[in-house]
């Protein structure tokens, strides 16, 4: 059985990440991207998809060895 990726957020720079489910996500997503498969696959990259609003990332659940190091402040922006 595949596992569902899980989603987090934070709001502000300093801010703790927290777990949101599919559907908040793509809810906030969808409100600024009529597409969202171009934003995911930048996330399955291992980009932080940053918002007006929020930073918003995929949690690992285990250590992914494809995903680059990536700097704490690059994220891309919609």
């Amino acid at each position: 059985m595949k596992a569902m990726p899980r989603y987090e957020v934070r709001y502000d720079e300093n801010g703790e990440w927290i777990e949101i489910s599919e559907l908040e996500f793509m809810n906030g997503l969808y409100k600024l991207h009529r597409r969202v498969a171009p934003a995911i696959k930048e996330m399955i990259n291992g980009k932080e998809l940053r918002t007006p609003d929020a930073f918003y990332r995929l949690k690992w659940q285990f250590k992914n060895p494809r995903m680059p190091k990536m700097d704490p402040k690059h994220a891309s922006t919609v």
